[in-house]
């Protein structure tokens, strides 16, 4: 900023923040200090963010003991456990129920004993259980993923 031109504290509120900080270079310091001398609305503001300042600095980071980090830690496994069991157990049941699917396709085209209408709803029927499986699956863990209540103790 120009150093001849007046402080507006509206348009320039950070540099309060830089110089309550001490972060403010000298020629921004001389003329906000000029400001401050008429405007008492602007040493207000000061006041309120040095005391902020002096408040938040006495605050102090409550170190969790042992036991907890401990209990944390393992439940950080578990979850990753747990996680990497259902991806595996999904996948091998995907893949073995396409197998499985593919199967009676193959069984259901090749019975010439069966009229095509038959095949038809029956393949039909197994397309829409897979899709309603599936979305009740997605609806379901989409739920989980969204609720806010899901690590409140009982």
């Amino acid at each position: 900023m120009n150093n001849n031109v007046p402080f507006d504290p509206r348009k320039e509120a950070p540099l309060l923040s830089a110089y309550v900080d001490g972060e403010l270079d000298p020629g921004n310091t001389a003329r906000l200090e000029a400001h401050l001398k008429d405007n008492p609305e602007t040493r207000n503001e000061i006041e309120q963010l040095l005391r902020l300042k002096n408040l938040t600095r006495a605050l102090r980071l409550k170190i969790a003991p042992p036991e907890e980090w401990e209990v944390f830690w393992h439940s950080v496994y578990n979850r990753s456990e747990r996680s990497l069991g259902w991806i595996l157990l999904t996948l091998g049941l995907s893949v073995a129920g396409g197998w499985f699917a593919w199967l009676i396709l193959q069984s259901l085209l090749s019975t010439e004993s069966l009229p095509l209408l038959v095949k038809g709803a029956i393949i039909v029927g197994i397309a829409g259980t897979l899709v309603l499986m599936v979305s009740v699956v997605r609806e379901r863990i989409f739920k989980r993923n969204r609720t806010r209540y899901k690590d409140v103790i009982r």
